[in-house]
């Protein structure tokens, strides 16, 4: 009974404030015909005083409206209808979204129904978590070292914070003040608890909508490379293998033929690793560990390569000392971010190549002057299974390289100004002595 009452209420409201802008606007006229007459002696004429009503009318209805929005502000409170808003959130049409989209997708519409400014999902605590926000330049929730109170201080630009429990874990959903500036009361608070549980419902839905999609994808790719291994390509393998076999045993220059034959046979031993990788990106890796020079490593993979005539490669590698690593899986790490750069400069432009010893090892920094990557893409997609921003890529290579990386106890990651400001990536490696148990 409480709502109908409300809306009566309000109707009455508006009523009221658009009669008396009308009686507002009428008084006007008279006044300004009263004036004019004392002024001049004579009456307005008639259609001096229809051109009046005219512009009266085209700016009585915006005033109404500010007036609308104003009683509305100062008097009454947008409540949250919690069955509107379910409908709103959409469980199903969220997981048809691209998979880039869901979280910030679903912040907007909690905004709008819950009628916040701002809202962010937090999963930072989660491995490979991600903060999303809502707009993209709110401010950054505070992090808690235990579970975060309901209520927030005003200065951490959030009102509320709402936990979130998904199947096997937990996040947490933080709501901006609201946009009418009331203050959240009771009845508010069950709504939104209720409205956080529904939103916890939609994403993992989508969340897993989109698993299954990714599985059904990567089931195709390792039909294609099965196929792939087992002909054309596998049989170019196995020619290039005899190849190798025939020029050492044959006498040529003994020292190009050194040459040609480790780099056939490197080619070989490459293709078999990518087949193998490709037929299941998500197999265990297992890294050899070895300690390993990085900065002769990376030097030899730039002296190898075939670079294009227009891409120009700068190197300043310092001493360093060894790291803890797989020198095949490093190398195919680089040479995919080589491929990656290549690629974003159009084969045109400069590649700088640094490192310095950092608290937890070594980073190597791999910078281009290339197209760069949009802010939305690079922090929640680029590392991901099928994400690629280019036209004709697989969205592979980077994911690998991540966990490769992640195998071997370090971290790699990438920055960006923006599209056509260049990228570069990083890639964090522990020294040989913090490995442990082989290394002095």
């Amino acid at each position: 009974m409480a709502f109908p009452l409300r809306r009566l209420l309000r109707s009455v409201t508006y009523f009221m404030a658009s009669f008396a802008m009308l009686a507002l606007f009428f008084v006007a006229l008279l006044l300004t015909e009263s004036t004019f007459y004392a002024l001049t002696g004579h009456s307005v004429s008639t259609w001096a005083l229809i051109l009046a009503a005219l512009i009266a009318a085209l700016v009585f209805t915006p005033i109404v409206h500010f007036l609308q929005r104003l009683l509305d502000r100062l008097f009454f409170r947008s409540h949250l209808d919690t069955l509107a808003a379910i409908n709103h959130l959409g469980a199903g049409d969220l997981a048809s979204l691209p998979v880039e989209d869901v979280e910030a997708a679903l912040l907007e519409r909690i905004c709008k129904v819950s009628f916040r400014d701002s809202a962010a999902l937090d999963e930072r605590h989660l491995p490979d978590g991600n903060l999303f926000r809502y707009p993209g330049d709110a401010s950054s929730p505070p992090q808690f070292d235990s579970e975060p109170p309901m209520q927030l201080p005003k200065a951490s630009g959030y009102e509320l914070c709402l936990p979130l429990h998904f199947s096997g874990h937990a996040a947490w959903l933080f709501l901006g003040p609201r946009t009418d500036n009331w203050p959240t009361d009771d009845d508010e608070m069950e709504a939104l608890q209720s409205l956080a549980r529904f939103a916890t419902m939609s994403l993992e839905h989508a969340r897993l909508s989109q698993k299954q999609a990714n599985d059904a994808r990567l089931d195709s790719l390792s039909r294609v490379a099965g196929q792939l291994n087992s002909h054309d390509l596998k049989n170019r393998l196995h020619d290039l293998a005899f190849l190798a076999h025939n020029l050492e045993s044959e006498n040529l220059e003994q020292k190009d033929s050194a040459r040609l034959v480790k780099s056939i046979r490197k080619v070989v031993g490459r293709m078999q690793t990518l087949f193998k990788r490709l037929a299941d990106p998500n197999s265990a890796i297992e890294p050899e560990l070895a300690p390993l020079d990085l900065a002769k490593l990376i030097g030899d993979c730039t002296e190898e390569r075939l670079w294009p005539e227009t891409v120009h490669v700068k190197l300043e590698l310092p001493e360093l000392p060894l790291v803890h690593a797989d020198e095949e899986m490093l190398r195919s790490v680089f040479e995919n971010l080589f491929d990656n750069a290549v690629q974003a400069m159009q084969s045109q432009g400069e590649i700088q190549v640094s490192a310095k010893l950092t608290e937890n090892g070594i980073e190597i920094q791999v910078r281009d002057s290339g197209c760069g990557i949009p802010k939305g893409f690079l922090h929640n997609q680029l590392f991901r299974m099928f994400a690629t921003s280019k036209a004709t890529g697989l969205g592979i290579g980077l994911f690998l390289s991540r966990r490769m990386i992640k195998a071997h106890g370090g971290k790699i990651y990438a920055e960006s100004a923006g599209e056509g400001k260049g990228c570069t990536f990083y890639v964090e490696l522990p020294l040989w002595q913090a490995g442990g148990k082989d290394g002095g």
